[in-house]
């Protein structure tokens, strides 16, 4: 009887599964070569866009028809987002040149079509890969009075450029736009310098989350001018270059958003938004590994040994070679006490909001950095043993947390790899370095803080034993090891 029902169990849940996959496949458009979709747009608003889920077939060009616009819309966004590849999108058929001002190719493409009498307004798309493409297209209209988002384009191939260029590399990510224009309404629109501000929003998806459901969710709450500022955080410009570009510190394997929104007066558009993983899931999936071979796995499992030893006493770090003389001592407290303020000083640059542009300056940054942690080591030169002791428990803490966050893909590791990038890699310097936080980070920092004051206390405990047994007096002469 038991296993009838558990047998009975399974096949209903395979009919369930099966049917709700009948489903997401029946709500996909397929589109293969020469295929034509009519996209009727009768009840399309800013705050309403139209989606579709498509996919498109290898080495095809389809046709989409707009037809039946809003009588109320001056002009329409387009937009095809892909899924981790490459299409074209294009005004013309005969126009699928990379290169051609009539097209925009990429995995994130929009295009800008002003509303006419024409009955049908056609956009072709092809897509030249191998394979079928997960794709998903959006149609988003705004009346006259909303500025033009890339109107005033000058860089981009397209007259106006409404959508979003990202540069992604091992340590950075470039997020570009083009200037907004004032309102059309039928007359030539203005280019005039700082009309129409722009600002950036930026979204983090779930580490490590490559699925094509997350990617086309993600998109799809960042379409609307609402929807980008209740999910997204809004980005401070830089104080360097130009407003129409964002620089940010790459998270592998940490998916983001990137969005702009340009306002004039009391109406606003949005950019096409953007998408990287900060490193290539399918086409190059090593680039997403953090330890990608045999010996940094090694060295983070040694990590994670010799910051548990160091939790016990007989195996903790003892300075009696170096206590044979009083400069010795001074010297070995210093250089400890430096590396602390150091280390502190990487979690305070890790930890400033992205609107503390301030530290984009060389001159500034290095002043700060030095004075931080020259004020920390002379707090903790004043300490004298206990500055000893947390060095220890906050370096040993972290030897063990260190390694857990390489294994489980949390982000405090770039506490010391955003220091590194910022001192090695020339224009670091300009990156926002706003980090994702999730539960596992939180958790590790909670553990991190719960290891670093056990090992304190213990050590502490030890330090007055010792003091006590020894003589009368609460600290012990300089003979004694600073640390147990």
């Amino acid at each position: 009887m038991s296993r009838t029902f558990i047998g009975d169990l399974l096949i209903f849940l395979s009919l369930v599964v099966a049917s709700l996959a009948e489903k997401k496949l029946t709500n996909t458009l397929f589109l293969d070569d020469g295929s034509v979709f009519q996209v009727n747009l009768t009840s399309l608003h800013d705050y309403s866009p139209y989606t579709k889920r498509i996919a498109i077939e290898a080495n095809s060009i389809s046709t989409f028809n707009v037809t039946n616009v809003s009588s109320s819309a001056s002009f329409i966004i387009f937009q095809i987002h892909v899924y981790l590849y490459n299409i074209t999108l294009s005004y013309d058929k005969d126009n699928f040149d990379k290169n051609s001002n009539r097209s925009i190719f990429g995995s994130n493409v929009g295009l800008f079509s002003k509303v006419t009498t024409n009955i049908v307004t056609p956009l072709y798309v092809k897509n030249d890969n191998v394979h079928r493409v997960e794709a998903l297209f959006v149609a988003i209209a705004y009346h006259n009075r909303s500025p033009v988002p890339g109107g005033c384009n000058m860089e981009f191939n397209t007259e106006i450029a409404p959508y979003t260029m990202v540069q992604t590399d091992d340590t950075m990510i470039t997020v570009d736009v083009q200037p907004a224009s004032m309102p059309f309404n039928n007359v030539r629109h203005s280019c005039e310098k700082d009309v129409v501000p722009v600002e950036m929003y930026h979204m983090f998806l779930t580490g490590w989350d490559f699925s094509v459901d997350s990617y086309f969710a993600a998109i799809i709450s960042m379409l609307t001018v609402t929807d980008i500022m209740e999910n997204g955080m809004q980005v401070t410009s830089s104080t360097v270059f130009s407003p129409m570009r964002r620089v940010f510190s790459a998270y592998t394997g940490f998916g983001s958003v990137y969005v702009a929104v340009a306002t004039y007066g009391n109406y606003s558009a949005a950019y096409v938004p953007a998408f990287s993983y900060a490193c290539h899931p399918i086409v190059d999936p090593d680039s997403c590994k953090i330890l990608p071979d045999f010996s940094s796995n090694f060295i983070c499992a040694l990590c994670f040994i010799a910051g548990l030893l160091l939790l016990y006493p007989k195996f903790q770090f003892h300075v009696n070679t170096i206590q044979t003389t009083y400069p010795y001592i001074l010297i070995f407290r210093l250089m400890s006490n430096l590396t602390l303020g150091w280390f502190f000083g990487c979690v305070v640059y890790f930890s400033s909001p992205e609107s503390f542009t301030i530290l984009q300056n060389n001159w500034l940054f290095w002043i700060f950095f030095v004075t931080f942690n020259l004020g920390i080591a002379l707090i903790m030169m004043l300490l004298l043993d206990f500055a000893s002791f947390i060095t220890c428990a906050i370096f040993s803490s972290f030897m063990i947390i260190l390694s857990l966050d390489y294994w489980i893909g949390s982000t405090l590791k770039y506490i010391v790899i955003n220091f590194m990038r910022r001192i090695t890699v020339e224009g670091f310097n300009l990156a926002i370095i706003e980090h994702p936080t999730e539960a596992k980070d939180i958790c590790l920092i909670l553990l991190w803080i719960c290891l670093a004051l056990y090992h304190f206390l213990k050590q502490l405990v030890i330090y007055f034993i010792n003091g006590n047994r020894n003589d009368s007096s609460v600290f012990p002469s300089e003979n004694r090891p600073l640390l147990r």
